[in-house]
């Protein structure tokens, strides 16, 4: 089953506004503030160990793109981002998949019945309880009915 592409729709003026806003975060986020860290990191460097000139903050977003283009192609393939969508599960493991809902459900329906027998137990202990307590006192107001 395919589906087709999401379809975002802005309409009007504040969907306009609130579109800018959010490019706008996200260039923040992701551009501009690596390049602010890169550019201080680069002019901290460079007027204390280094005789190098200071750069710009358009030169530290140049920075940073170097350093997100040489991380992205020296990864050799151990972080993959993908956009595709899963496959679907054969019926194998559709079967296995199954199988192991069915055995859940089962474990719940057994910890359930567990759980209201020890409720229906302990009911059953307070009862006898309430019965003897009962006789108890219905024995000692017949002693003291014969003793007066």
């Amino acid at each position: 089953m395919k589906k087709g592409p999401k379809i975002i729709q802005i309409s009007g003026l504040r969907g306009l506004i609130f579109a800018g806003f959010i490019v706008t975060c996200l260039a923040a986020g992701f551009i501009l503030f690596p390049a602010k860290v890169a550019m201080y990191l680069w002019n901290y460097m460079a007027s204390t160990y280094f005789a190098v000139p200071e750069i710009s903050l358009w030169q530290g977003v140049l920075l940073w793109a170097i350093i997100a283009l040489s991380i992205y192609t020296f990864n050799n393939n151990r972080l993959a981002i993908s956009f595709k969508q899963p496959m679907e599960l054969n019926e194998e493991e559709m079967r296995i998949l199954m199988d192991r809902i069915k055995m859940q459900k089962q474990a719940q329906k057994l910890n359930t019945m567990i759980l209201k027998a020890e409720d229906f137990n302990k009911m059953l202990q307070q009862n006898e309880k309430t019965e003897k307590n009962e006789e108890k006192q219905e024995s000692s107001s017949n002693i003291n009915e014969k003793h007066f």
